[in-house]
């Protein structure tokens, strides 16, 4: 078994089918070294460019769904493709990292790769990627929606004046401010704002 194969065999189960060839590719194409991490709750993946001895180095969490693995690796790559073009001599999140990930993204927009609801919304998103997925959320929410089931729920979904668990913090939620609601942290009294895509569990 070649490289390409065993990289090819390793990324499969966490991708939509008919993608792992074209991603394998670009590995080798990049030399880039791809880990899969357990969850990371302060973000999704990461790019690290070329360092000493270390080469292009992508890392994607494991725990997400397929969907979302696919579009957060996606979106790592198009970060070495603009330090490729460019090193570092352009905003991470600028007009040549949006350019990058839209050439990337490209190719798997189509039902093939993904469900149509999950479609519709990244073929907006992708007008004008923003700098994570979790600040789109209309696309967290599409791709929530093939989770495995963990029993929690976003805050949207729970009523005003319902207790709730974040971070192992106990809240109430209050009022919505535009995407954010004002929840009061019991004990402390201390007032927050809450995105309504936060995962929470009822009390």
């Amino acid at each position: 078994m070649n490289r390409e194969e065993r990289i090819r065999n390793a990324i499969r189960p966490f991708v939509p089918e008919g993608t792992a060839e074209p991603l394998a590719a670009q590995i080798l194409k990049y030399r880039c070294q791809l880990t899969i991490t357990r969850d990371r709750k302060s973000k999704a993946g990461d790019y690290r460019h070329p360092w000493g001895n270390n080469g292009h180095r992508i890392s994607v969490n494991g725990s997400l769904n397929q969907y979302a693995f696919l579009i957060t690796f996606v979106h790592e790559m198009a970060h070495l493709v603009t330090w490729e073009r460019h090193r570092n001599k352009v905003n991470p999140h600028g007009k040549e990292w949006k350019q990058a990930f839209k050439e990337e993204m490209t190719p798997f927009l189509n039902e093939s790769v993904f469900p149509i609801d999950v479609l519709k919304v990244l073929v907006k998103h992708m007008k004008n990627p923003k700098s994570a997925t979790v600040r789109d959320q209309d696309l967290v929410r599409v791709l929530r929606g093939y989770d495995e089931d963990n029993g929690h729920l976003l805050l949207d979904e729970i009523p005003e004046g319902a207790d709730f668990l974040l971070n192992k913090r106990m809240f109430t939620k209050g009022e919505r401010l535009r995407k954010r609601y004002r929840c009061t942290e019991k004990g402390t009294e201390r007032v927050y704002l809450v995105s309504g895509i936060a995962e929470v569990e009822l009390c």
